[in-house]
């Protein structure tokens, strides 16, 4: 018989108590911590002794009245200490019963802190549709997908030093492909071997490079001067787009040129614009620009070549940019 709310069956059961036989000490030492005497009843013969008679001599150590022979029985009763018997069956724990009960804060790591989530622990698949790669992005509808025009990009780098030879073919695919119609090739910290250094380009159309039928146009204007100077051409064997570079210490140019539809042939020329700055063969700034065309030029681009018009190339550095179509 209950006084209240009885406890469930097959959940809960008394602790099970603890026996002692054949002691000859004033002691039981317990297999559980207690906080008081009050949590136990001490029962020596059947007999149940007082608390005034006993003292807690430690969280698991009870000093009784008096000393134990070996003929006494003694049992120590816990006082209200229960232990589960029985799991829940699967399935027997409805949500009602854990409404409001678990708390993302209560779980120890709580999903909903990003601080929590290690690396690699969300695969790519889950952020969004589509394939995610070095040249795709994640947009906000959630969907990855390749960047859009107008985004300049680097396709080709070159670092060169000390080249003994005036010229250096440049035949990369990734410089002459569909993904871009429109290409910018820059020539940074440009120190030849020789001084007083013109930079020039030869296209390489069809699978052929071209070495006649080239028109050109390049001003020159220098920190000494106040006027500009032209040279051009309208039948050489290359295109001139950069004049007159010193080589002595400090002395360098920079600069770029630029081609475009290189993978198609529309039946027009192919022409290229230029620009450079730097220090000339008499340590004065100079700067100017260019153009050029190859005349009758027909095929595909497939390449390009620079050259110096005298001397080795010597040091330079090669960044080769596409203009990504929309």
């Amino acid at each position: 018989m209950y006084i209240g709310t009885p406890p469930q069956s097959g959940f809960i059961s008394q602790e099970a108590n603890q026996y002692f036989t054949g002691l000859t000490q004033n002691y039981i030492d317990l297999n559980q911590s207690i906080s008081s005497l009050s949590s136990v009843i001490v029962l020596v013969n059947g007999v149940v002794q007082e608390n005034s008679t006993m003292s807690l001599t430690s969280s698991t150590r009870i000093t009784l009245g008096d000393t134990l022979v070996s003929g006494d029985k003694v049992t120590c009763i816990y006082v209200a200490k229960i232990s589960s018997t029985q799991a829940p069956g699967t399935g027997t724990v409805t949500n009602d019963m854990l409404a409001g009960s678990i708390a993302n804060s209560k779980l120890a790591t709580d999903p909903l802190n990003a601080s929590n989530l290690a690396s690699g622990t969300v695969p790519t698949a889950r952020l969004g549709s589509g394939t995610a790669s070095s040249s795709t992005f994640l947009r906000g509808d959630s969907t990855f997908a390749e960047a859009g025009g107008g985004a300049w990009n680097l396709i080709y780098s070159d670092d060169v030093s000390g080249m003994g030879s005036g010229t250096n073919a440049y035949t990369d695919s990734n410089m002459f492909s569909s993904t871009y119609n429109f290409y910018r090739i820059y020539i940074l910290d440009w120190e030849p071997q020789s001084d007083g250094v013109n930079l020039e380009i030869q296209f390489k159309l069809g699978g052929v490079t071209r070495t006649a039928d080239y028109k050109w146009n390049v001003t020159r204007e220098t920190s000494n001067s106040g006027g500009e100077s032209t040279n051009y051409s309208n039948g050489d064997d290359v295109i001139r787009a950069w004049y007159g570079c010193g080589n002595a210490s400090g002395e360098s140019m920079s600069g770029w040129f630029e081609y475009t539809n290189p993978t198609g042939d529309t039946g027009n020329w192919y022409t290229t614009s230029s620009m450079y700055s730097g220090i000339n063969t008499s340590g004065y700034a100079i700067g100017g620009i260019g153009a050029g065309t190859n005349q009758n030029s027909t095929g595909p681009m497939t390449g390009f070549t620079i050259i110096a018009n005298t001397g080795g190339l010597g040091n330079y550095k090669l960044r080769a940019y596409g203009l990504k179509q929309s």
